[in-house]
């Protein structure tokens, strides 16, 4: 079988303990993100994994189920859900993405959807791809991670090698980065008591890995203040 499918992982915290958005607003946004990657990647196979603070309703569920694959209700996860339930936004995310990719590697059911992956995004909920996206911009790059293009850091971290970040809104990387970007998820955890997800991305991605790109065609609303940024 030649992959020849791409992957979304949608993060999602439709029910948070912070942010300026209602809950009802998050949730409609979180259902318009998953119709967007829909329309604009053909034959993707979308997993929604959310770690909600406050429990979505099984008629919430029920619905969500339907704009997606496969739902994994990652509130159930003790590590994630605890460091939602703190605010640790940096810390959750990256506990999130570590359980999601160790259930696709090692759970038999999800080892099958896999089979025909070529490519992995990570695409925050919330988000939505522009016109400026082209799935076909991801073609012939085999063991790569894509990012946008780094950002110089406008803190003085303690971490001295955090000298840019990289947006973590949308990334991909091949499958046969599995492996490597589970290990950069074990190195981020080791600072991020000094620098927040993006910088530690930039910290950890092996550059030698990397391909950057000028536009990755994707815009979102920020939880912090409301703003809408695009990338």
């Amino acid at each position: 079988m030649i992959p020849d499918k791409n992957l979304f992982i949608v993060t999602s915290a439709v029910k948070p303990v912070i942010g300026v958005y209602s809950h009802n607003d998050r949730y409609k946004q979180t259902i318009e993100s998953l119709v967007s990657v829909r329309k604009n990647v053909k034959d993707v196979i979308i997993l929604l994994a959310d770690v909600s603070v406050v429990s979505l309703t099984e008629e919430e569920k029920k619905e969500l189920s339907q704009y997606c694959d496969i739902f994994l209700d990652a509130s159930n996860i003790p590590l994630v859900r605890d460091m939602s339930a703190a605010g640790h936004k940096s810390h959750a995310e990256n506990a999130l993405l570590y359980n999601v990719l160790m259930n696709l590697k090692y759970d038999i059911q999800l080892q099958r959807i896999m089979q025909p992956v070529k490519r992995i995004f990570k695409f925050s909920a919330r988000s939505e791809l522009d016109e400026g996206f082209n799935i076909e911009d991801y073609d012939n790059l085999f063991g790569k991670f894509v990012f946008k293009r780094r950002i110089s850091t406008w803190m003085n971290p303690v971490q001295k090698d955090a000298t840019h970040l990289l947006i973590t809104r949308m990334f991909s990387f091949c499958p046969s980065l599995v492996d490597v970007y589970l290990d950069v998820i074990r190195k981020n955890f080791e600072i991020l008591n000094s620098v927040d997800t993006e910088h530690a991305h930039y910290v950890n991605i092996p550059k030698q890995y990397l391909v950057e790109f000028d536009r990755i065609g994707c815009w979102g609303y920020l939880a912090g203040n409301g703003q809408v940024e695009r990338y």
